[in-house]
């Protein structure tokens, strides 16, 4: 089945496009392209690709169909930022739909960072880090948001040890700025992706 991964970053939008098998691996590598918004960001907590939404569709759209020309995706699986509203995932879904998904499958960034059953994750958006305490069949997800400007490397560990007092969880991260890379281990995309396959 081919799928069409979508990660939003603060500012761009990272797309890869996946050929799955049946036993869930990828034929051939993995490439990822970025979407870049034309119209630089106005205000500094919105990301790019929300401002001035009507006038984004058009180049999304023909970044879209030039990066997957006779391609035909079957999903598009959507990476959502941890502090991402339902309005923002909405509209996301929404905007991928208007430049030809035919569905699109959504997924915080939290619950991708590991294929492990119990761990802390922590993310970061234009908004604020996200901490995340990850657990397999939990009802509830536990989670502490500090504003990206509050967020360093001591506020951090301190919602980890919150949301961990024994310290025995494993704490990953990704899309967090340097200044929190002493904060757990650092995951990539295609780890995002190879951990979203397995969910499908």
């Amino acid at each position: 089945m081919r799928h069409v991964f979508v990660c939003p970053t603060n500012d761009t939008i990272e797309i890869a496009l996946l050929d799955v098998s049946v036993d869930r691996r990828i034929h051939g590598g993995v490439q990822f392209e970025t979407f870049t918004p034309k119209e630089p960001p106005l205000y500094p907590y919105v990301p790019a690709y929300f401002q001035d939404y009507n006038r984004q569709r058009t180049p999304l759209r023909e970044f879209l169909r030039d990066q997957t020309y006779g391609f035909r995706p079957r999903d598009y699986l959507l990476v959502l930022h941890d502090d991402a509203t339902d309005l923002e995932a909405h509209a996301l879904s929404e905007l991928l739909i208007a430049c030809g998904a035919r569905e699109t499958l959504m997924e915080y960034r939290a619950f991708l960072l590991s294929s492990e059953k119990s761990y802390i994750a922590v993310t970061g958006s234009k908004r604020a880090v996200s901490v995340t305490l990850v657990m397999a069949n939990a009802e509830d997800t536990d989670r502490i948001f500090i504003p990206v400007n509050e967020a360093t490397p001591e506020t951090v560990m301190e919602a980890v040890r919150e949301l961990d007092s024994t310290r025995r969880l494993p704490v990953y991260r990704f899309g967090v700025n340097e200044s929190l890379e002493r904060v757990g281990e650092k995951v990539n995309a295609a780890e995002l992706i190879r951990n979203f396959i397995k969910i499908l």
